[in-house]
């Protein structure tokens, strides 16, 4: 019989593994710093056999048996597969620098690490899910902005992201943000579009989703025209990976 208290050979190979650098952001796959609030993606090996998303919102702390701790904080698991994990860096950690990341699965913890913190970490979403290409980005009638459905010059369109940092009316880590009133960031972001500022109409977390950020700007008069003209948002100096928009010629 198995001595008491003494961990067999097979469960700790059950014990999840975070790569080194291995925490991201989910939209640009930047590395270099994670804002609270926003999401991340973090990979490596955990002990899963089929991937799992969460149910609904709030999000859970856990799923499948794979969980993250997040600078002492439970993080809010969207999606969980054997190579990664995607979750909400907790709020709680707003002004900390650094954050330590542990990965538990099936009752075993991995090795833990540590990670930058910063006050901005914009990301814009793509269609690809590379960080690369045309962006997620709608028109005023929610309709994706693509070749078919290009974008006019001074037309309303929504860019969505994370890593916006702070904002006002801040929902619980985990929870969908509010419809009323907004969560809106505390610092206004550049919006560039074709090198050309858009004009920037709002700015805050999507409402009813976790850690999702939607920028509502104006397509520039002077923006490039095209089926790849490319954007850019930036907040407090940190720049967003580039994505692209359609924007059909002036008429």
């Amino acid at each position: 019989l198995m001595a008491i208290g003494h961990t067999p050979d097979w469960a700790s190979s059950l014990a999840p593994a975070i790569s080194p650098a291995g925490v991201v952001n989910a939209a640009s796959f930047a590395g270099a710093a994670s804002s609270p609030g926003s999401i991340v993606s973090v990979f490596g090996s955990f002990p899963l056999y089929a991937p799992v998303q969460a149910p609904g919102l709030p999000l859970p702390p856990s799923l499948a048996g794979v969980s993250v701790n997040f600078g002492g904080f439970p993080a809010p698991v969207f999606f969980a597969a054997g190579s990664q994990v995607n979750l909400q860096i907790p709020w709680e950690l707003a002004g900390q620098p650094q954050a330590t990341v542990t990965a538990t699965g099936w009752g075993q913890s991995g090795a833990t690490q540590t990670v930058n913190l910063a006050p901005f970490s914009p990301g814009i979403f793509s269609i690809n899910g590379q960080g690369s290409g045309p962006g997620v980005i709608e028109d005023a009638a929610y309709r994706l902005v693509d070749s078919s459905n290009p974008a006019a010059p001074g037309s309303l369109v929504t860019i969505y992201c994370t890593g916006l940092g702070a904002v006002t009316n801040q929902p619980p880590t985990g929870s969908p943000a509010p419809v009323s009133p907004l969560a809106e960031t505390t610092t206004r972001p550049i919006v560039l579009m074709g090198g050309a500022p858009a004009g920037v109409q709002f700015s805050g977390l999507a409402p009813g989703l976790a850690g999702v950020y939607q920028v509502n700007a104006l397509v520039p008069a002077g923006s490039a025209t095209g089926n790849a003209v490319p954007v850019t948002i930036s907040m407090g100096g940190i720049a967003s990976n580039t994505v692209t928009i359609a924007v059909q010629s002036a008429r």
